[in-house]
């Protein structure tokens, strides 16, 4: 009898002890947040490429960003041909991190482009607790960033903060010859008048509104008239036609005249830098 009462005095004190162990435990896990929890306060910028880009798009102008201050290079979504998602890299909080989208097949379809970017930024918000996002998209990266956009679901991915676009072709490209070299359902997603095209105009009353949007153009021929405004593949007035989606008070587009501004120049463009230093994070960049 004796042993009977030590052993149930023994497996309540051991019980007692378990529980208060417990206790600490859920305590200091509620009161400290987590690097997840965290995360919800920094507001990374993700960079999208266009058409037959990939890494060489964003890469060297990450790194100059990196350089002046504004930002670092923490994580790479990669998408494969067949749509799967494998995000590489950490986020540390209090920072500024560049996330760059790389996808395997660079000539697919807006369409099948923005439900690859939705997979990114809803792992980066399930995954990772991200609640606000910047988005930079170069030529159809801008596209899919604002297809994806008009077809925003609040619940599913982070806020949109700031939207920047470059060189991106609203209205299509019409440079001569052009679709007879290039054929894929990208390239005919950036015809004129395409679906692809046309579907974004007739859903800008999706666009969300609050989201601050820089459109930036290249201008190659200055000295030619407006209407002959181009980058050697862009005109100026396509890559402008989004201002007719913004809402306004939102949108804020600027030309870059130069020479060496051309299509794939842009994203190289040390006034291009400046530019989005200033509108992403409120300071020039040097």
């Amino acid at each position: 009898m004796f042993l009977n009462v030590f052993s149930n005095k023994k497996k309540f004190t051991l019980i007692l002890l378990s529980s208060l162990l417990l206790g600490i435990f859920i305590f200091l896990t509620n009161s400290k947040p987590t690097s997840s929890e965290k995360n919800g306060e920094i507001t990374p910028t993700v960079f999208i490429h266009g058409f037959k880009g990939g890494p060489g798009t964003f890469n060297t102008m990450m790194n100059r960003l990196e350089q002046q201050n504004a930002g670092s290079t923490r994580m790479v979504a990669y998408v494969s041909r067949q749509g799967h998602v494998t995000l590489r890299g950490s986020l540390p909080p209090n920072m500024e991190p560049f996330i760059q989208v790389l996808f395997e097949n660079d000539r697919a379809s807006l369409k099948q482009q923005t439900i690859w970017l939705q997979e990114v930024l809803h792992r980066l918000k399930e995954r990772h607790s991200i609640q606000q996002i910047n988005l930079v998209g170069h030529s159809m990266g801008g596209l899919a960033a604002t297809n994806f956009l008009l077809h925003y679901q609040e619940d599913q991915y982070p806020v949109v903060q700031k939207l920047a676009v470059i060189a991106s072709p609203y209205k299509g490209i019409k440079k001569e010859g052009y679709f007879e070299v290039h054929s894929s359902p990208a390239a005919n997603d950036l015809k004129p008048d395409s679906e692809a095209l046309n579907s974004i105009f007739l859903r800008r009353e999706f666009f969300p509104k609050g989201v601050d949007t820089l459109v930036i153009a290249g201008v190659i021929n200055p000295y030619e008239e407006e209407s002959k405004h181009w980058d050697g593949l862009v005109h100026a007035s396509s890559v402008r036609a989004l201002k007719s989606i913004v809402p306004f008070g939102s949108y804020r587009e600027e030309i870059v005249f130069d020479k060496s501004a051309t299509h794939s120049g842009l994203h190289e463009h040390p006034e291009v830098d400046r530019l989005l230093g200033e509108f992403l994070w409120g300071k020039p960049n040097e």
